[in-house]
């Protein structure tokens, strides 16, 4: 009895202290969105969540207890030896110590299934999503079925299979220590209760068969069997059709294996089995490439033609192409020094090899940012504090401005000539594109987006959910005293906008002496039907719209969006549900908006896609985005050039399309600001 005491205390005390952890790390979350302003968001994420993983504890837990419960049904008693000097005699488990157990592991095992669920986002964009008002040419599904509703079925349908599979194997080892299943004598012997069982675990297996051949009539749009994964005419009138039929069969065929399974006609089991497995292998492997030869017109080319018409409509749609801007007719086509006269002496690449030599005042960190000044670019190298200033969070970073039109002598990068030494001194930067951890700051003024140290409450969270006992003690910095977590920009960004893709740099930008950071975002889905994918850092995407651009304030930690002006669906739900957390473009300053980059991302995927689509109702020789050699000769490093758009005296990049022959065609001209402007400049 003493070890049970003991036993049940030391549980006790572990149960609360995790429990006290996840409560304080709840705390800590809700404190850092309301000191970012974004507390709805919070409780918009936290709503979702505890939608999805309750729905998903009831389920698994609920699939759990029947199955373990059937087996302790099936189980008179169970009994553990026991040894009392020499003797050994058998003790009897109580019944409701077994019961106990059955309901202890089944919520155990649906804490487990449930934990797994955590993309809240889909399931905010299902339930409040707005509808993209056009539909799909074959299932005729409106396309936020296909963005909002098909990667939530794909992982529930996975979640399912896992949970089932899980469950099968319980059941069948706690079976294998009863007498109802064992091997005997080259046999396997099973009662009739556990033979019930199985076939009815069986059959689920077989409805999630069915399952998925619907899903795979569905994914036929994203990934078909023509080249590049295009839907084709095979997959429209056969590869559908087959899905759908293997999926009603598979249906009848676990309600017939479940019905002979618990009649006991094995052989009828078997066949059934059997029927299932010969049907899917002849209509899925042997069916498609006898029908191709009996399909009108019997040109493969010009059988696929309409569907590849088909692709080209919806990928264009996908990459928004139709938003770069036709040149004016009435204006006779430019000359290749026209679109690259402005470019200037220094590449990005260039001038960060450059710097790597040069002694400034700092140890540069993060990437090179563009300031126009004068009609002509400077760079902006972010210099962190080195030596015992590196101490003190708090002290003064540097930023250097070097010249992209100028060489100095024997071709080195210059300083701008306007200043003494092109160095500025700007506040500490908290936030920056390689910080981690998180610090402790003094901020009377309270200029400072972060949770303070100020109560006790307040200190015992962060020091219980952050593990660190030495918050709790940290009174030198009274009701001043914070605590800024989450210095990455991207970490940053990440939680307070998680449903847009980010962009593959951050830029850094100085408004007066405030160093703040831009971070371009998208829509994107991989489930877009009927869109050549694009890789994008890795990921296949076939959905890809400018949304927003987030601006970082580098020392107080404060972060807003500016919305674009033309938001696809996707963003137009999230600026609703989040209204605080985004400004209109209107709201914004134009000499703002003429420091922010053009977004590298998305401009070089709609030039790939009018390179290869070309545009609407237009048609052109195959084209192709110019391969990159790098800014010179030495190295190979690919990346475009920044220059000054005299027509909008903004910051832009061009892409080059040339033909197959490598002959110029034309570039696609990127502007920046969260307005984006991008056009067609053919030559």
């Amino acid at each position: 009895m003493r070890r049970r005491w003991l036993l049940a205390v030391v549980l006790g005390a572990a149960v609360l202290l995790l429990a006290g952890r996840v409560v304080a790390g709840w705390v800590v979350d809700f404190r850092w969105y309301e000191a970012l302003g974004a507390q709805r968001l919070f409780w918009v994420k936290a709503t979702n969540l505890a939608l999805l993983r309750g729905i998903a504890f009831a389920v698994g837990t609920a699939l759990v207890f029947v199955n373990l419960y059937a087996v302790r049904h099936s189980v008179a008693s169970v009994s553990l030896p026991r040894r009392v000097g020499n003797i050994e005699l058998g003790e009897a488990i109580p019944g409701r110590v077994l019961m106990a157990a059955v309901i202890v592991l089944s919520v155990s095992l649906g804490l487990l299934l449930a934990l797994s669920w955590d993309d809240w986002t889909s399931l905010e964009l299902i339930r409040h999503g707005e509808t993209f008002r056009e539909s799909d040419p074959y299932f005729q599904l409106d396309l936020a079925f296909w963005v909002y509703w098909l990667p939530v079925e794909s992982a529930l349908h996975m979640w399912s299979l896992v949970a089932v599979l899980g469950v099968s194997l319980i059941v069948t080892f706690l079976y294998a220590l009863t007498p109802s299943l064992k091997w005997e004598n080259g046999r396997l012997r099973i009662s009739a209760y556990v033979r019930r069982h199985m076939f009815a675990l069986g059959g689920l297996f077989l409805v999630l068969l069915a399952w998925s051949y619907r899903l795979d009539a569905y994914r036929l749009l994203l990934e078909g069997s023509g080249d590049n994964q295009m839907f084709v005419a095979l997959d429209h009138r056969v590869g559908i059709p087959v899905d759908l039929v293997l999926a009603l069969s598979t249906i009848v065929g676990a309600m017939l294996l479940v019905w002979s399974g618990w009649i006991g006609q094995l052989r009828l089991a078997l066949v059934t089995l059997a029927a299932v497995l010969v049907l899917s292998l002849g209509l899925r492997e042997l069916l498609p490439p006898i029908a191709s030869r009996f399909l009108t017109p019997s040109d493969g080319e010009l059988r696929d033609r309409p569907y590849a018409s088909t692709r080209a409509g919806f990928t264009r749609r996908a990459f928004d192409t139709d938003r770069i801007a036709a040149p004016d007719s009435n204006q006779p086509p430019g000359k290749a020094a026209d679109i690259a006269s402005p470019t200037p002496l220094w590449d990005p690449e260039a001038i960060q090899r450059a710097v790597a030599f040069m002694r400034l005042a700092g140890r540069p960190i993060g990437s090179l940012g563009w300031e126009l000044r004068d009609n002509r670019l400077q760079a902006l190298v972010v210099e962190q504090p080195i030596g015992p200033d590196a101490a003190d969070v708090l002290s003064a970073w540097n930023v250097s401005r070097l010249d992209a039109g100028l060489t100095g002598e024997n071709g080195t990068l210059m300083r701008p000539t306007a200043t003494s030494d092109g160095l500025q001194r700007i506040p500490a930067a908290l936030i920056a594109d390689s910080l981690s951890g998180y610090a402790i700051v003094f901020d009377s003024l309270g200029a400072i987006a972060a949770p303070t140290l100020r109560g006790t409450s307040d200190r015992l969270a962060h020091a219980w959910g952050l593990q660190n006992p030495r918050l709790f003690r940290h009174r030198d910095g009274g009701p001043d005293a914070r605590i800024v977590q989450f210095r990455g920009v991207r970490e940053r960004v990440q939680r307070l906008y998680p449903y847009f893709m980010q962009g593959n740099r951050v830029a850094p930008v100085l408004l007066g002496d405030s160093l703040t950071w831009v971070l371009h975002l998208y829509s994107a889905s991989s489930t877009y039907p009927l869109a050549d994918p694009i890789v994008l850092t890795g990921t296949e995407i076939r959905y890809f719209r400018h949304a927003a651009v987030a601006l970082v304030n580098a020392h107080t930690g404060r972060v807003v969006a500016i919305s674009d002006p033309t938001p696809d669906p996707v963003a137009a739900t999230w600026m609703r549900r989040f209204p605080r957390m985004f400004v209109p473009l209107s709201a914004v300053r134009e000499e703002v908006l003429r420091q922010i980059p053009p977004p590298g991302d998305g401009a070089l995927s709609q030039s790939r896609v009018l390179a290869r689509f070309g545009r609407r109702g237009e048609s052109g020789p195959p084209s192709h985005i110019a391969r990159l050699t790098g800014g010179d000769t030495l190295f190979s490093f690919p990346g475009y050039t920044p220059f000054v758009d005299s027509a909008r005296q903004r910051i832009a990049v061009a892409y080059p399309i040339v033909d197959a022959a490598e002959r110029l065609r034309g570039a696609v001209v990127a502007t920046g600001g969260a307005d984006v402007e991008l056009r067609w400049v053919p030559v």
